[in-house]
């Protein structure tokens, strides 16, 4: 049975229609409202009658459009296939496009061409190139009235590189298709929370009408429900959209920060203590999502949360963004909490919505009971205290390698539950303050410099600080003899100097109770105070105790006369005294848990020198926890260990003095590792992800094309389609003109290559240079070969 074969106006295409996403996405907007050109879709079932027999199709499609063709107006020919815009591939320049097109022959002419482009050479290498074997390609025709732009562009309406929350538009003088020509490097506005972070010089006059592509585009994401790209021209009166696409690079898209991260575990982190504190810490914070989120945080991989990049700590912050929108708050808002740099105006503001309302009453639940917790907390302090008591009271020395590991094991279960306490104290204690702070700012106090009285003489005897302010304050009463002689000592000396004996005993009261702190209690593979008391009374004869500013004092008395006057603040101000205690109670008890990991770690670590699985000192700390069970559970691992053992000493040794980004996107550049090798930087515009170090070769012309060699870094003026196998050698692309819709951009997203276009001075580069590509900030350095 023959099809019927017909032309179908854009403004009935409708889901079930064979035209293409093109055609699809340009229905949508019209049906949303906005100003799209007067469109005739040509669909699938004529290309397939062309394609069976020629003649009779371009019969067919002359009949169909000499009733409809307005002969005095021009048009626009553009493809609509089955494959384009995809999620994997866009085709991009592999089909016929041709515009100013007047009368039914060269219109007829213009689709005929199109369809032949499904077919052509180039289309055909295109696909072999990025292994699309399909070969039910399908070509609809979309014909377009030709809109006369003064200027035309394209919008993102979320950086397509990083996925930050950022607006992007970029522009050129006349037709769009300029955008993605040879050459042609377009004008690029940046629009991030109501300020304008990257614009043109001199182009004030057109600002008001980029600030409404960029709101308009917002308007359509929102309702579309992802972030997308639009193409636009603007011809001097409106701004008329051409074309839509979801922005599919986003996917998969991780942020790592480190500004958390870095107040817990600081500096270098050893494989072991990775391998401890991740599950520790991150379960409870799984623990807490479930409580928030039923079953849908059930998926949530505990591993994923963290990330380390050369041995530094980094939270995963896509997954925080991933539970932001399962709360309904805006999935921007991980930008500020990862301290990326942002206008102060216009952030993102929490708006209740749909997926907040399916939470809601859960969220209620968990709230109402943690403002009732505090009998938790005194029943976790009375508990814990006690199993770590018995564990600390353990023989060490004792043990053999399976006591060890079921005394290890009983910590992780102690300290996973212990780590939860300390989330939901510091996040209570946080509540409360906020509170406080907000009838203090009413009654004009500052909350900064108020003192928690009540709570810091509970906290006095597990605090630290205040216990060497006493120590420091008995050591200014010792006449300067004693105090000269105390200087110079070591804790043996001191403890057993007859001078000095009631100072001496205050001290080793100190240590019992404070020894197994150390310089990051996250971080057991440093020693504890108990391990190198001395540094203790370092501590006292060099430490001065914190003035109390005379501004602090006044706003002491008036909060004193305040809640002399309010009940309900003597309420508020009660519950911060008492959760900023129960907060640094649980912190005391579960760093006093966690730091016995290292006194069974070392125990452990003896036995297997003893038996001749480990070399020296120190390095069970360069393996995981898992591999020291696997090393007890199979000796004859002990030479691969080994080898694994001395491959991270010499990492961390390279690794010891490099400087790190606050900010990771996905992944870490290389470059980071040759500090002091890069001879030279240039900037442009990152249009596909991803880092490289290799080679560079540049490429003028097709004379030059033999040149490129599998793994090389292309350099190029620009590409069109004729360039396209030069990609499938290159491992990244540096372009001297172009932006984000650029041939060559397009092509290296594809093949999944780092690309920086508008790289001013890029053709100036030889042969062979040594440069490194980040496809994340548009950043070229030339490295010392």
């Amino acid at each position: 049975m023959s099809q019927t074969i017909s032309i179908i106006p854009l403004s009935q295409i409708t889901k079930h229609t064979n035209a293409g996403a093109k055609a699809h996405n340009l229905s949508i907007l019209l049906k949303m409202g906005y100003d799209v050109p007067e469109t005739l879709v040509i669909p699938f079932e004529s290309f397939d009658e062309y394609s069976t027999d020629k003649e009779r199709g371009l019969l067919s499609i002359s009949r169909l459009l000499s009733g409809i063709l307005d002969e005095n107006k021009e048009y626009s020919v553009r493809s609509s296939a089955n494959v384009e815009d995809s999620s994997l591939f866009s085709f991009a320049g592999q089909f016929e496009t041709q515009l100013n097109v007047k009368g039914l022959e060269d219109v007829v002419e213009a689709v005929e061409s199109t369809w032949n482009s499904a077919q052509g050479d180039s289309a055909t290498a295109y696909r072999s190139g990025l292994g699309h074997t399909d070969p039910h390609l399908k070509m609809g025709v979309l014909i377009q009235e030709m809109v006369k732009p003064e200027y035309s562009g394209v919008v993102f309406t979320r950086n397509p590189i990083t996925g930050l929350d950022e607006v992007i538009v970029e522009t050129v003088d006349g037709y769009g298709d300029a955008l993605v020509q040879a050459g042609v490097t377009p004008e690029r506005w940046v629009y991030k929370w109501g300020n304008w972070i990257e614009h043109p010089s001199g182009r004030e006059p057109r600002e008001y009408t980029i600030l409404s592509v960029v709101e308009i585009a917002k308007k359509i994401a929102a309702v579309v429900g992802s972030p997308i790209d639009l193409e636009w021209a603007y011809d001097g009166q409106q701004i008329v959209w051409l074309q839509m696409r979801e922005i599919t690079t986003l996917r998969n898209t991780n942020i790592y920060s480190n500004r958390i991260s870095r107040e817990f575990l600081p500096g270098i982190i050893l494989p072991l203590v990775w391998s401890v504190n991740i599950p520790v810490v991150n379960t409870s914070w799984k623990r807490l999502f479930i409580e928030l989120l039923g079953s849908s945080a059930e998926a949530i991989d505990i591993n994923k949360l963290a990330k380390s990049f050369y041995y530094r700590a980094y939270f995963n912050m896509g997954i925080i963004g991933d539970i932001f929108e399962m709360l309904g708050m805006p999935r921007e808002a991980l930008e500020i909490l990862a301290g990326i740099e942002s206008p102060q105006d216009g952030r993102p503001a929490f708006r209740p919505g749909p997926r907040t309302m399916k939470y809601l009453p859960r969220m209620i639940v968990v709230a109402l009971r943690k403002l009732f917790f505090s009998k938790n907390i005194e029943i976790f302090l009375r508990d814990n205290k006690k199993a770590y008591q018995e564990i600390a009271s353990l023989d060490s020395s004792s043990l053999d390698e399976s006591e060890v590991l079921q005394v290890i094991e009983s910590l992780f279960e102690l300290n996973t539950n212990a780590s939860y306490f300390v989330v939901v104290s510091q996040l209570l204690n946080s509540l409360y303050n906020m509170i406080l702070r907000s009838q203090l700012e009413k009654r004009r106090i500052a909350f900064d410099r108020i003192t928690y009285m009540e709570a810091d003489t509970r906290l006095r005897p597990i605090d630290p600080k205040q216990q060497l302010d006493f120590l420091r304050t008995e050591y200014l009463s010792l006449d300067s003899a004693r105090q000269d002689l105390l200087k110079g000592m070591t804790w043996k000396q001191a403890l057993r100097t007859e001078e000095i004996d009631d100072f001496g005993k205050k001290l080793r009261g100190f240590i019992q109770r404070f020894g197994h702190l150390s310089d990051s209690g996250n971080d057991f593979s440093k020693p504890t105070w108990r391990e190198d008391p001395t540094l203790i009374i370092r501590m006292i004869t060099n430490h001065h105790p914190q003035k109390t500013a005379l501004e602090q004092s006044k706003d002491q008395t008036k909060l004193a006369a305040a809640l002399n006057k309010s009940g309900m603040l003597r309420r508020i101000y009660s519950l911060a005294n008492r959760y900023r205690e129960y907060r640094e109670s649980v912190n005391f008890l579960y760093t006093f848990g966690y730091g016995l990991f290292r006194r069974f770690f070392k125990r452990m670590e003896s036995l297997l020198i003893q038996n001749g699985l480990l070399e020296n000192r120190e390095e069970i700390f360069f393996l995981t926890y898992d591999e020291v069970k696997l090393l007890l559970d199979n000796p004859s691992n002990a030479e691969y260990l080994r080898k694994k053992i001395i491959e991270r000493q010499k990492e961390i040794q390279r690794f010891q003095e490099i400087s790190l980004p606050e900010v990771i996107y996905t992944e870490l550049p290389e470059t980071v590792l040759f500090k002091g090798r890069v001879l030279r930087d240039l900037r442009g515009v990152a249009t596909s992800r991803g880092h490289y170090i290799g080679p560079a070769r540049v490429v003028d012309g097709p004379s030059d094309f033999d040149k490129i060699k599998v793994g090389d870094v292309l350099v190029i003026p620009y590409s069109d389609v004729s360039w396209t196998p030069l990609f499938s050698k290159a491992a990244a692309v540096i372009s001297e003109s172009g932006g984000i819709l650029s041939h060559c951009s397009i092509v290296a997203r594809e093949y999944r290559i780092p690309a920086v276009v508008s790289v001013s001075g890029a053709m100036d580069l030889t042969d062979n240079t040594l440069v490194a590509v980040d496809g994340y900030t548009g950043e070229v350095q030339i490295m010392e070969d």
